[in-house]
C-alpha cells in the first residue's frame, strides 16, 4: 500500500515537473512571465480603476496585484485542466495510469508559480516598508490557510470540469465565458468594503470571496472580511470540491470510451 501510495505522488510530480517545463519551453524570458503578465494587467487595470473610474482604495496597485496573481492561477489552471483529458486522448487509450494526475499536474504546475509570485511579492513588500504590520504570525497563517484553500478548491473545479467536458464538449466554452464572469464577481479588482451593503449576499454564493478577502488582509492589511460569508463560501467549496473528486473517479472509468 505505501509503495502504491510513492508511485502515485511520484507520478503526479513528474507529470507536474513535465508541466512546468512544457509552459516556458522556448520562451527567452521564461520564468519571468510569471510575474510579468500579472504585473502588465495591475498596470492598466490600475491606471483605469485609479485615474478614471476612482476606486476608494489606498494603495491600489498594491491592493491589486497579490489579487491578479491569486486570480490567474484559478483561471489558468481551470481553463487548461477543462480540455486536458481530451487533448491527452491518446495517451489514455494506450496507458493505464491515474487519470486525475492529468488535470492535477496542470494545478500544481500553476500554484508552483503562484507561489514564486507571492514570495517574491511579499519580498518587494518588505523592502518597500508596507508589509501589513502587526502580528507576522497571525498573518502568514491566514495567508496558508486562503492560498491552500485555493488549491484544493481549484483542483475540485479542475476535476469536475475536465471529466464533464469529456462526454459533454461544451463543457469547456461553459468554463470560458463562466471565468470572464466570475473575475468581476470575485473581489480582485475591488474590496467588499467599498460596495453597497444591499448588495453583499450576492458574494456569499461565491466560494473565492473569502479567500481573495483574506489574500487582501494577510498582505496589506484591509479589513478582515465578515464571518457569515467565510461559513457560506467554505460549505460552497466543500461540495464543490468533494462533487468533483465523485464526478471525476466516476466518469474516468468511461474515459476509453468516450474520447
Amino acid at each position: 500500500m505505501r509503495d502504491k501510495v510513492t508511485r502515485y505522488f511520484d507520478f503526479l510530480l513528474v507529470m507536474t515537473i513535465k508541466e512546468i517545463k512544457a509552459r516556458y519551453k522556448s520562451a527567452v524570458l521564461g520564468f519571468l512571465w510569471m510575474f510579468l503578465n500579472p504585473l502588465l494587467q495591475m498596470i492598466i487595470i490600475g491606471l483605469i480603476f485609479s485615474n478614471f473610474i476612482k476606486v476608494p482604495i489606498n494603495n491600489y496597485f498594491l491592493f491589486l496585484f497579490p489579487g491578479l496573481l491569486a486570480w490567474n492561477f484559478f483561471s489558468y489552471s481551470i481553463t487548461k485542466a477543462t480540455p486536458s483529458i481530451v487533448y491527452e486522448r491518446t495517451l489514455i487509450q494506450k496507458s493505464n495510469f491515474p487519470r486525475e494526475a492529468i488535470p492535477l499536474s496542470i494545478v500544481l504546475s500553476n500554484f508552483f508559480h503562484f507561489l514564486i509570485s507571492i514570495c517574491l511579492f511579499i519580498f518587494f513588500l518588505i523592502i518597500i516598508g508596507n508589509f501589513k504590520n502587526g502580528n507576522i504570525l497571525s498573518s502568514s497563517i491566514y495567508l496558508f490557510f486562503s492560498i491552500f484553500w485555493l488549491l484544493i478548491f481549484t483542483c475540485g473545479v479542475s476535476l469536475l470540469s475536465s471529466s464533464l467536458n469529456v462526454r459533454f464538449r461544451d463543457v469547456n466554452f461553459f468554463i470560458q465565458a463562466l471565468v470572464l464572469l466570475w473575475f468581476y464577481a470575485t473581489p480582485v479588482i475591488f474590496s467588499l468594503r467599498v460596495l453597497p451593503s444591499n448588495y453583499l449576499w450576492i458574494f456569499q454564493f461565491n466560494p473565492l470571496t473569502y479567500i481573495f478577502e483574506i489574500i487582501h488582509n494577510s498582505l496589506i492589511n484591509t479589513p478582515f472580511p465578515q464571518k457569515d460569508i467565510l461559513l457560506s463560501n467554505l460549505v460552497l467549496s466543500i461540495i464543490i470540491v468533494i462533487l468533483g473528486f465523485i464526478v471525476f473517479m466516476k466518469n474516468s472509468q468511461n474515459f476509453s470510451d468516450w474520447l
